[in-house]
């Protein structure tokens, strides 16, 4: 099986660890940016949704079997499906988003949910962010809009920038709700295969019955089909419900809005990009978020699972 946070001693349970698993997943989703766009050209967001979610669920259920094995809290299934109808209508408001929105405003407005988090946190469970964690967001925030140079292009808002910032509030309550999942009933693999599974379920005969009779399988959308399924759904939301059992929905909020920095930097690593000045301030507001995150947490408590176990052995 996949070992993404597997069972340790409480004491060995460190921030940096989470921290690392949420960056990651970050790198995953940034990478997968210009993906969701290049797919649009050769089928529609339902069907895009639909399979790359076949593809991850795909991925993901001989782990999941294996995950099986060990003992399961009581209402996990139904406590799984509160973040799982939040991640489905935050990946198609995303998707569909894609139509008209430029990879640029997408990237920025998605990101916005880096700031959205904690202030959901703090009026449905009143959970203050703290000044770290706030001022993280903040830096995150700025950064990724000076960074996108969306200034301008923002000034000409479209139905599409404005489906990218509900996706970010349905992925801020998915942050939410997650975290109390995670921590409760951990399995991450499980939860994240049901996300997958649930949205599946809801995108294929949308998909379906959208299908123009008599157009040919889109074999040319493979590649991104197959990225955007392993990567930046599977492993990328495996990352996060993972480290979401140990930090706090507005610590990952903050350290997935990375997507942009590492979207980035693949640019200038694989594409030849030079940044301007601009990319430049906006990368190093965000690491200083990073930094300022890294520096404030603190070795969360295990899940609620794993304390009763330490407890029994005792």
């Amino acid at each position: 099986m996949i070992s993404v946070l597997p069972p340790a001693p409480i004491g060995f349970l460190r921030a940096p660890r989470p921290v690392l698993m949420l960056l990651l997943a970050a790198f995953f989703w940034g990478s997968g940016n210009v993906a969701n766009k290049t797919v649009l050209q050769e089928i529609d967001p339902w069907a895009a949704v639909a399979l790359r979610c076949l593809v991850a669920a795909l991925f993901l259920l001989p782990f999941a079997l294996r995950e099986a094995r060990r003992p399961k809290a009581a209402y996990w299934l139904p406590s799984s499906l509160i973040p799982s109808g939040f991640f489905a209508l935050g990946l198609a408001l995303q998707q569909f988003g894609y139509q008209t929105a430029t990879v640029t405003n997408a990237s920025f407005l998605v990101n916005a949910a880096c700031v959205l988090t904690p202030v959901l946190a703090f009026v449905l469970f009143r959970e203050p962010p703290g000044r770290a964690i706030a001022l993280a967001a903040g830096l995150m925030f700025a950064g990724a809009l000076v960074m996108s140079g969306a200034t301008s292009s923002l000034a000409r808002v479209n139905p599409g920038d404005l489906l990218c910032l509900l996706s970010a509030l349905a992925y801020a309550c998915w942050a939410v709700t997650l975290e109390r999942h995670a921590k409760r009933h951990g399995r991450p693999v499980a939860t994240t295969l049901v996300h997958c599974m649930l949205t599946m379920a809801l995108a294929l005969p949308l998909a379906v019955s959208a299908w123009p009779e008599g157009t040919p399988l889109p074999y040319g959308a493979l590649p991104e089909v197959l990225y955007l399924g392993v990567f930046s759904t599977a492993l990328a939301f495996l990352l996060t419900v993972a480290a979401q059992a140990r930090v706090s929905a507005s610590v990952a909020s903050v350290l997935v809005a990375a997507e942009s920095l590492f979207g980035a930097a693949g640019g200038i690593l694989f594409l030849g990009e030079r940044p301007g000045q601009a990319v430049l301030l906006g990368a190093a507001l965000m690491l200083l978020a990073i930094l300022t995150v890294a520096a404030a947490t603190t070795g969360p408590p295990a899940p609620k699972v794993i304390m009763e176990k330490a407890k029994r052995k005792v």
